[in-house]
């Protein structure tokens, strides 16, 4: 075992995972575990549990799992050696510095000298019109102070200060981003700009937003740093830092587009807000936002630009399950000119956000007359579009429902061919909620094999393969034991997992018979209602494209299916 292996080892003896746990969730004893309300997403009901004898903790309600580090890391939302170093001291570890990450260390340094820099700047005589302009833009010395706000009066005096006590070479220097080369010599990249400091989730800067003054020409308006090694644009947001703890704490994250915008709401109390750095939105920064929250409201400009990337953001959403709403500031043109005109109207903005498809929706149809055929046609191309990007059934059957009682157009049967598309990949039978039941069904099984329940099932009901598999198994060899199933499934990770869970006494002490039959039931009526609906879209999609023969043989397999349906139901309690 390499040394930083055992020091790892060395903090997880000397830490119980129920006291670190403990200092961000309320725990109540429930046998030999602890249980509580999960802190990674909203409950009423405590589905959380942790264990002193595995010392992991996991969520029977979103699914998150882990140690102390995996729990300290997704609370606190930071890298794995930053949560080393905090672990490390609380368990009183002194750690042994890593080589492999000076060079970060020192790019870190730099910037963090130089933030230091551009602050006191700020305040000197050579920052005057500088936090005059701050002042005149509703800054307050607060929020200077918070967010680390500077000035850069350019030149070589930037460089002097870095090098005054640590010396570092040119190298390191440029890749700072804070520097470029002009005839050999060095000079700070940002001239005469007020400089907002960007934070990792962590609290370091790792880069810097220099807005330029309204009486200098130099450059473009705003100005960032450029990707460096520890600072790349499509992974952070500004404000991460400042506003992790009220996202967690609101359970919503609310997006905007600027930096001021983001300073703006802190001032009046809306502090779980953050903003791209000056591109759009990535699929990493949504990643990033989804560890703190699943709740988004998209909160863009109030132009043509802000709606499209309104529709990228919410595609890019589905993706990662989240749920997303949205709204505008119009009259205003942002949000830092509402609040300036009225911070009681931003409030009220937020309090009122929509659904994002439906405000979506109803700002593409606004100005179509869906009586001319053409703009029909361009309305129900949009809706493939969007509609396309939906994983979740829930959702996709929410959004079909929207649809036709704000236009009345049916789009499961207008679709085409990303509506059957999605009901022949989404539809049938990977949708997450179905496969959380199945996994939810074998837990039970496991606890109630040596019971052996003798349930007549069809196999095909069940939408994870993987686990499908393992049931049947079971069930063809009811002497088996868990060692054998583990033997059997040791390279499926989810089994794994699955059988880990069944040691919490959470599902025991509810496991019965009846709860499997239950569990069952429910799962055969989400296994008809999901193909009730795939035959509808594949039907209409057949008749759409005058396909009769083909909607003749759908037709038939539907009744087929109606009829499997009705005596499932006659014999069973459903």
């Amino acid at each position: 075992m390499d040394s930083s292996r055992d020091q790892i080892e060395e903090i997880r003896g000397k830490l119980d995972i129920v006291d670190v746990v403990g200092k961000y969730v309320q725990l109540k004893q429930a046998g030999k575990n602890y249980s509580g309300k999960c802190p990674f997403h909203l409950e009423k009901t405590p589905s959380f549990i942790v264990s002193p004898e595995l010392q992991r903790y996991k969520c029977f309600g979103c699914g998150e799992s882990g140690d102390i580090f995996t729990f300290v890391q997704k609370i606190e939302n930071i890298d794995f050696p930053e949560t080393l170093e905090k672990l490390a001291k609380e368990a009183g570890v002194t750690l042994r510095k890593q080589r492999v990450n000076t060079t970060y260390e020192r790019l870190e340094d730099i910037n963090k000298k130089a933030a230091i820099y551009f602050f006191r700047q700020l305040k000197d005589k050579k920052g005057i019109k500088a936090l005059e302009y701050v002042k005149n833009r509703g800054i307050k010395d607060e929020s200077i102070k918070s967010f680390g706000i500077g000035y850069s009066p350019g030149g070589i005096e930037l460089l002097s200060y870095i090098q005054s006590e640590t010396k570092y070479s040119k190298e390191e220097l440029l890749a700072s981003g804070l520097f470029v080369e002009k005839e050999g010599k060095l000079r700070s990249k940002f001239y005469k700009r007020v400089m907002f400091p960007i934070r990792s989730s962590s609290g370091k800067v790792i880069a810097f937003t220099g807005r330029v003054l309204p009486d200098n020409d130099y450059g473009p308006k705003y100005m960032n740093s450029p990707e460096t090694p520890i600072y790349h644009k499509k992974d952070n947001l500004y404000g991460q830092y400042e506003s992790r703890q009220e996202i967690r704490k609101n359970d919503l994250a609310i997006l905007c587009e600027g930096t001021t915008d983001v300073i703006s709401a802190h001032q009046i109390g809306i502090k779980n807000i953050v903003a791209p750095l000056g591109t759009a939105l990535t699929k990493e920064q949504l990643q990033k936002i989804s560890k703190l929250t699943k709740n988004v409201l998209f909160l863009f400009d109030s132009d043509t630009a802000g709606q499209k990337a309104l529709e990228k953001a919410f595609i890019m959403s589905q993706e990662l399950s989240l749920n997303t709403y949205a709204t505008n500031t119009l009259p205003y043109k942002d949000i830092d000119e509402m609040i300036k005109e009225s911070p009681k109207k931003f409030l009220s903005l937020v309090n009122k956000k929509v659904d994002a498809f439906t405000y979506l929706l109803t700002q593409f149809i606004k100005d179509k007359n869906l009586t001319k055929f053409s703009e029909y046609r361009e309305t129900v191309s949009w809706l493939e579009w969007v509609l396309s990007s939906v994983i979740n059934q829930d959702n996709f059957l929410f959004y079909v429902k929207t649809v036709f009682s704000i236009t009345k157009i049916d789009i499961s049967k207008k679709g085409a061919t990303k509506a059957k598309n999605f009901s022949e990949v989404k539809c049938g039978g990977l949708a997450p909620k179905r496969a959380g039941k199945d996994a939810i069904f074998l837990q039970h099984l496991l606890f109630l094999k040596d019971k052996k329940p003798s349930l007549s099932f069809d196999d095909k009901v069940f939408a994870d393969s993987e686990i499908r598999e393992v049931i049947l198994f079971i069930l063809n060899n009811p002497e088996c034991k868990r060692e054998d199933i583990i033997k059997q499934f040791e390279n499926d990770s989810l089994v794994k997992s699955i059988i880990e869970d069944s040691i919490f006494s959470f599902s025991k002490e509810s496991s019965s018979i009846e709860e499997l039959q239950n569990i069952y039931d429910s799962i055969v009526k989400d296994y008809y209602q999901t193909k009730e609906l795939e035959y509808n879209i594949k039907i209409a999609a057949a008749e759409k494209t005058g396909n009769v023969k083909e909607s003749d043989k759908l037709f038939k397999e539907f009744q087929d299916l109606t009829k499997e349906k009705q005596k499932y139901e006659q014999n069973s309690r459903l």
